[in-house]
């Protein structure tokens, strides 16, 4: 019994580790994109747009903090506006990723 608990726990540990790492190297690139070429997020919208429906859907439901980003960058809002709905993604994806990991323990 104590054997399948500690890699239940194991287990968990390493999928919320990866999905930490994962998020993050997203939210990196994408505030490297907003500096060094903000057209890579431009080409990156148009792509998933291009996309059939049934791949919109999942690429939205796979990455769905990066994608509402994405939104937010394409949309009319104001340069201040966007940023602090960025960050609050960022904060959001920190939160649910924490909050996943203290659910699977």
């Amino acid at each position: 019994m104590k054997d399948s608990s500690f890699w239940s726990v194991a287990a968990s540990r390493v999928l919320s580790t990866y999905a930490i790492v994962i998020f993050a190297i997203l939210w990196v690139g994408f505030a490297i994109a907003l500096v060094v070429n903000p057209e890579w997020l431009g080409s990156l919208w148009n792509w998933v747009r291009a996309l059939p429906i049934v791949a919109q859907i999942i690429v939205w439901v796979l990455f769905l903090p990066i994608m509402v980003g994405l939104w937010v960058w394409q949309s009319s809002w104001p340069l201040l506006v966007g940023l602090l709905a960025f960050a609050g993604l960022v904060g959001w994806t920190l939160l649910a990723v924490s909050s996943f990991v203290r659910a699977m323990r």
